[in-house]
């Protein structure tokens, strides 16, 4: 997890969205990406080519120069959430037949 919220607070929201079943079990342990700066460096990702990182994000401003082609665009999103928000789960769909590829 590459985010600007801080580590606790977002397995708070990981434990949140697991019981509301809205995302795999498997995201409660997904890994935490300590970072700094502006931009979302994806060498801050420890054990990992670039390349084989995929970074979602709905702000194209926190892409690192010369990494643009890891990103896959999610729509914004804020509080309060709509009822009919499907980001989310369209997005872990493309995720999936990214990897089954």
């Amino acid at each position: 997890m590459f985010t600007t919220v801080e580590e606790d607070q977002f397995r708070q929201i990981a434990r949140l969205l697991v019981a509301e079943s809205v995302v795999p079990d498997w995201f409660l342990d997904i890994e935490y990406v300590n970072w700094q700066g502006e931009t979302k460096n994806l060498e801050f990702v420890p054990a990992a080519l670039v390349s084989d990182i995929v970074l979602v994000d709905d702000f194209e401003k926190y892409l690192h120069p010369g990494q643009e082609a890891q990103w896959m665009q999610i729509d914004f999103f804020d509080y309060p959430y709509p009822d009919d928000d499907t980001g989310l789960s369209s997005m872990l769909q493309k995720l999936e037949m990214l990897v089954a590829s």
